[in-house]
């Protein structure tokens, strides 16, 4: 009998993450249509990350890494309940370097997640996107900026200010950058 349990007990921790909800929710498979795209799990290409003027790039990563399960909840926090929206003509211009790891021009914070373009089907209560980026601004330093690039457009970013929320991602970063280059 303790076999048994000591069988189970292991086999629930040898699942990983796939088991457990970012949100503590349970996870329940669902078929769904040839071509559909949960945006939920949508493939993530690159994580690139960057504090001051140093950039780092993560290929392929797990969707269960935190920094990426973090930003991606803050990015539905933003649209879907707290964002104040910015509009779209804001221009980013740090955006526009390479999407590769070294030096960058600009004194930047911020987090991309570098994905194929998401467009809804009909019906489907999510907004078109491409990337996503959370991204400081030395002007509102205690705020955070959560800039949604328009997948028919690349070089259009409908941005969303959420209050308070400055410190939170520049310590995920902070997290993020220890446990993984060393920093």
């Amino acid at each position: 009998m303790k076999k048994c349990i000591l069988f189970l007990i292991l086999l629930g921790i040898a699942s990983g993450c796939s088991a457990v909800s970012s949100q503590g929710e349970h996870n329940h498979e669902q078929v769904s249509a040839p071509h559909s795209v949960d945006s939920q799990d949508q493939e993530v290409e690159k994580l690139v990350v960057q504090r001051g003027h140093d950039r780092f790039v993560f290929e392929n990563p797990s969707r269960c890494m935190g920094i990426l399960v973090n930003a991606k909840d803050l990015y539905r926090f933003a649209y879907r309940r707290d964002g104040e929206e910015l509009g779209d003509e804001q221009k980013l211009p740090f955006l526009q370097e390479k999407l590769e790891e070294g030096t960058s021009q600009y004194d930047k914070v911020y987090i991309r997640i570098v994905q194929k373009p998401f467009i809804p089907e009909s019906g489907v209560n999510e907004f078109p996107r491409k990337d996503i980026v959370i991204y400081l601004d030395p002007q509102n330093p205690n705020d955070a900026f959560v800039g949604v690039q328009n997948p028919h457009n690349l070089d259009e970013w409908k941005i969303y200010q959420v209050k308070d929320y400055g410190g939170w991602v520049k310590k995920e970063i902070d997290l993020h950058l220890a446990l993984h280059t060393g920093l």
